[in-house]
């Protein structure tokens, strides 16, 4: 395998490190499996991320990073607040195609937090952040009567992140049919009519 840029290989061992640990799990993955499957050796792979742990660290703030990211894409330049109401119930807080092993991390890491502290943290950071993000655009909803005020933003934002682990859940474990469109759309409707003003 070619040699690449420090900044390269720290990319393609994130990448490999993703699909395994989506696969596998953070308990059932080595370093030796990463390496392995990375073409390089466990050296390189400690040049780059302190142990294991660092790496799926890394990995849990990349993709909280790109789900916020991916949502504020989709709602850029989007005016109507009606609108950005729709975007954000459609919109899955993945946003990335079920079994996709991006989209497997956040799951993943939700399932292995009791391994160790550092897990809970990155995911309460992850959770935390959504959170925030969420109640920025739910307050700002609210303001133009598209919401309901009789409950907080704070809250409105937790119903959606539940609604999404739930649903990430079930689609990562392939339990729920999410393509069924009939079913996509009674969800949306559903939860638009919880969030908008009664």
């Amino acid at each position: 395998m070619p040699r690449l840029q420090a900044a390269d290989r720290r990319r393609q061992l994130l990448d490999v490190a993703a699909d395994l640990f989506a696969r596998r799990g953070f308990g059932g993955t080595t370093t030796a499996e990463l390496a392995k499957h990375a073409g390089v050796t466990e050296p390189i792979l400690y040049r780059h991320f302190t142990n294991k742990l660092d790496l799926f660290i890394t990995l849990i703030d990349q993709v909280g990073a790109h789900v916020i990211h991916q949502w504020e894409v989709a709602l850029e330049g989007v005016v109507d607040p009606k609108d950005r109401l729709k975007i954000l119930v459609a919109a899955k807080p993945t946003t990335l195609q079920p079994g996709a092993a991006p989209y497997r991390i956040i799951v993943q890491a939700i399932t292995e937090s009791g391994r160790d502290p550092a897990i809970v943290s990155a995911v309460r950071r992850h959770v935390s952040n959504l959170h925030g993000f969420l109640v920025a655009e739910l307050g700002n909803l609210q303001k133009h009567d598209v919401v309901r005020n009789d409950e907080p933003a704070t809250a409105l934002a937790w119903l959606l992140i539940e609604v999404a682990i739930g649903r990430g859940m079930l689609e990562t474990s392939r339990i729920a049919a999410p393509t069924e469109t009939g079913l996509t759309e009674d969800r949306h409707r559903l939860l638009e009519y919880l969030l908008r003003p009664q």
